[in-house]
């Protein structure tokens, strides 16, 4: 049985010897090169044709197509429209990798998971103002805003300021500016009283602000002696808009710009050396007390979670 496995073995060599002889090595290398290459590129070309947009154009019932019509258009925009869910703009993003997250191109085509879509309707053109309509919104007006201290005044916590961010895409966390409008969804959302003036001056360099002593202080007299110039009192009233310029009482806080001040020593009750431009303020009358409207405003947050810097 042995020798006979032996001749098998043998003639088998044999036969292959007899086939490279007859094409030729060089032959069978280059069938197998050739052969080996028409694969590779079939299925590269099945890989290409999967990944490509026309495969997803005519993949209609795994992928809906938008088309951008807005300048103002971002892929947490269209994700939250289309699914109901801003955050899953990161999806959108790994399906259309040539697509701006913060700012899609008018005339872009987006491709989205069928199994994703809550609506095939159109993103409308009001859709941005109107956008996240369960949030709340909050304008950006005082020097010394912050991310994060608008996430401790709205939601509780400063760490939240990195969610803020991701909802707001195209707002620089780390440049807030004067009229931006952060969106804060309710889930998030503690209060909504606006964040107070005297809150976001805590947070400005060299912040100084003057508590009134007693019903009667006129704003003159507070700019005089703070600032050097009683005319300053336009400028102080404009920084302070909540307040009645004409009309202080007792525990209103008043801010003063850094740049304005030359002291902090507290206004003596009979301040020596008054100059001719200082005006001489007209005895108070006896008002019943109010509180003042900041105080009014502040119900869940208070100045007590913000002690003074």
């Amino acid at each position: 049985m042995k020798a006979y496995f032996r001749y098998l073995t043998r003639a088998g060599f044999i036969g292959l010897f007899m086939v490279f002889a007859c094409l030729g090595c060089n032959g069978v290398g280059q069938k197998l090169d050739k052969w080996q290459t028409s694969v590779t590129e079939s299925v590269k070309g099945t890989l290409n044709f999967s990944d490509s947009d026309d495969a997803k154009r005519k993949n209609s019932d795994v992928y809906f197509i938008h088309t951008s019509q807005w300048s103002w258009e971002t892929l947490g925009n269209v994700a939250d429209w289309y699914t109901g869910d801003s955050s899953n703009w990161t999806k959108l993003a790994e399906i259309n990798p040539n697509v701006d997250p913060q700012k899609v191109a008018v005339g872009s085509e987006i491709f989205i998971p069928v199994n994703l879509l809550k609506t095939r309707e159109t993103l409308p053109q009001n859709y941005a103002s109107a956008y996240c309509k369960e949030c709340y919104r909050h304008t950006v007006r005082w020097p010394g805003e912050s991310m994060s201290l608008i996430a401790r005044w709205y939601t509780g916590s400063s760490r939240n300021w990195r969610k803020l961010a991701k909802a707001n895409p195209r707002i620089d966390p780390n440049r807030i500016k004067k009229g931006n409008v952060i969106v804060i969804h309710t889930k998030l959302l503690k209060t909504r009283e606006p964040l107070p003036q005297k809150i976001a001056a805590r947070y400005t360099a060299n912040y100084f602000a003057y508590s009134v002593k007693q019903n009667g202080e006129t704003m003159e007299v507070i700019a005089n002696w703070y600032t050097g110039n009683a005319t300053n009192w336009k400028a102080i009233a404009k920084a302070n808009p909540k307040l009645n310029p004409n009309h202080l009482v007792a525990g209103n806080e008043i801010y003063i710009p850094s740049k304005m001040l030359k002291t902090r020593q507290p206004i003596p009750e009979s301040p020596s050396g008054p100059t001719a431009d200082t005006p001489t303020p007209e005895p108070a009358t006896v008002e019943k007390r109010v509180t003042p409207v900041e105080e009014e405003e502040i119900k869940i947050f208070g100045p007590k979670q913000f002690p003074k810097s």
